[in-house]
């Protein structure tokens, strides 16, 4: 292999650096399985990691999901999700399905080595080698926010890594970005991005196999906007939309049936946004406000909350998809009195006693849990929600012990999967995606072997920033000013 890891690091791997495959300006694979946007992505990506030296031509004719050269044999074993074979007659790559087969893909592109890059000259070699490989944890999803402040390019690199890496999901976030029809307030009318601008992104996703997740929050985070400061994101251009939000605005009114008809609207043109797909996140998370205005007041807080998202859930389950909420809101601090020292419980429960609503939700909802704090193997939610009867997903930070954790957590309990979170940290987790991958896709418990500077050459075959320096790297400076 040409750097001196593989990321993820493959379950199986031999090579036999005595035997190359060799080849020159050209190839030619056969090809099956491939939608013609993840083939486009295939032939792109060969380009970049033979530093430009050799355009692949793909040709129909493979058997099942399959990529090959020459007549070589590969076969999967009972538990490969793929394997990939070459030896000095060719390369074959095969997978269970389209993800599959491109995952393997984008394991042969970094054992490619450049061996004559002059033009007229150009020679590539790939060592014979053999790997049977299955990730420990079967979705892997990556929470990106779109802020006023965020460049796309950012946003980009970011798609551009989790897939390579072998992520399955993508969840956008929008603060105030996205440009609704249903009320145009919801956007910042200097700050947003209309959906044609935003389109890229979904097929960029889409041609590494990824399924975009459309999240859109339904109960907290009412504002679009952080609450340290200050801004909102609707009430700022229009403070007669008031009574669609508690008084202070941070949290939607449930009690309003005008609210609960435009959150049906946001959800209808965020799912038409990200196209087919099989979730939903409705975020509720940190509903400091909730229940507090004069119409709610007169209800039970946690029924109000409960009939909402079960409503709801319905509503989604009709159109084939299931909703994913943050935890927080479901427990209190006093359910986990024996937690370790060291760790923290995040819970919100114990406010308006929303925490009785968990046992009235419909187990269809998916949670998922962020626990920021636990970077000491031990992680009492997860198991709770588990038992509870919840698919649960495990979400930690940009925090590497806490990534760490939370990823063994999700093995030792078979969670549903993992869903990294990158909030304002975006940097910083472009900076340690193939750690964070390397932690949710090797069955092993032990940290990941890890290079940032192997990450970076693998993003610059990702990302083409054409020598511009702000759109290179992980920031747009060197120093903070």
């Amino acid at each position: 292999m040409y750097l001196t890891n593989l990321y993820p690091k493959p379950l199986g791997f031999e090579e036999n650096e005595c035997e190359r495959f060799v080849f020159g300006a050209k190839l030619t694979a056969k090809v099956e399985g491939l939608s013609r946007a993840a083939a486009g992505r295939v032939k792109s990506l060969w380009q970049h990691f033979s530093c430009g030296a050799c355009e692949l031509e793909l040709t129909e004719g493979a058997d099942g999901y399959s990529f090959s050269v020459g007549e070589v044999e590969c076969d999967l074993k009972k538990d490969d999700y793929y394997a990939l074979c070459v030896a000095s007659n060719g390369i074959k790559v095969k997978g269970r399905d389209e993800k599959s087969l491109f995952d393997g893909i984008t394991t042969l592109l970094q054992l490619i080595c450049p061996d004559d890059l002059s033009v007229g000259n150009e020679s590539l070699y790939i060592s014979a080698a053999e790997i049977h490989d299955s990730p420990a944890i079967p979705f892997r999803a990556v929470h990106l926010c779109v802020f006023p402040d965020t460049k796309l390019y950012n946003i980009e690199k970011a798609i551009h890594l989790a897939g390579f890496l072998k992520f399955t999901h993508i969840i956008l976030e929008f603060w105030g970005t996205f440009r609704y029809e249903c009320l145009p307030e919801l956007s910042w009318k200097d700050k947003s991005f209309s959906k044609k601008d935003l389109k890229y992104l979904i097929d960029l996703m889409r041609s590494y196999g990824m399924q975009p997740i459309p999240m859109s929050n339904q109960l907290g985070h009412a504002t679009q906007s952080r609450a340290r400061y200050g801004r909102h994101v609707v009430l700022n251009t229009n403070p007669r939309l008031s009574r669609f939000f508690e008084p202070d605005g941070w949290t939607w009114c449930l009690s309003n049936p005008d609210t609960v008809k435009l959150l049906r609207e946001m959800r209808g043109e965020m799912i038409d946004f990200c196209g087919e797909g099989e979730f939903f996140h409705l975020g509720f998370d940190e509903s400091y406000s909730f229940a507090t205005c004069d119409r709610c007041r007169k209800k039970i807080p946690h029924e109000i909350l409960s009939d909402f998202l079960n409503g709801v859930t319905e509503e989604l389950l009709a159109a084939g998809r299931r909703p994913i909420i943050w935890h927080d809101q479901l427990i209190r601090h006093s359910d986990f009195s024996n937690f370790k020292e060291g760790s923290y419980v995040i819970a919100s429960g114990d406010n308006k006693n929303t925490a009785e609503a968990i046992d009235h939700l419909n187990r269809d909802i998916i949670v998922a849990d962020w626990q920021y704090g636990y970077t000491k193997g031990f992680n009492p939610t997860t198991k709770y929600f588990i038992d509870k009867g919840f698919d649960t997903l495990v979400c930690p930070w940009s925090n590497a012990e806490n990534i760490l954790s939370l990823a063994n957590d999700a093995k030792k309990y078979n969670a549903f999967g993992i869903l990294i979170t990158t909030w304002d940290h975006l940097p910083a987790w472009l900076s340690d995606a193939a750690f964070a991958a390397g932690c949710i896709w090797e069955k092993s418990e032990e940290r990941p072997a890890y290079a940032v500077t192997e990450e970076a050459a693998i993003l610059r075959k990702l990302f083409d920033s054409a020598g511009d320096y702000f759109s290179s790297g992980w920031n747009m400076n060197e120093v903070i000013q």
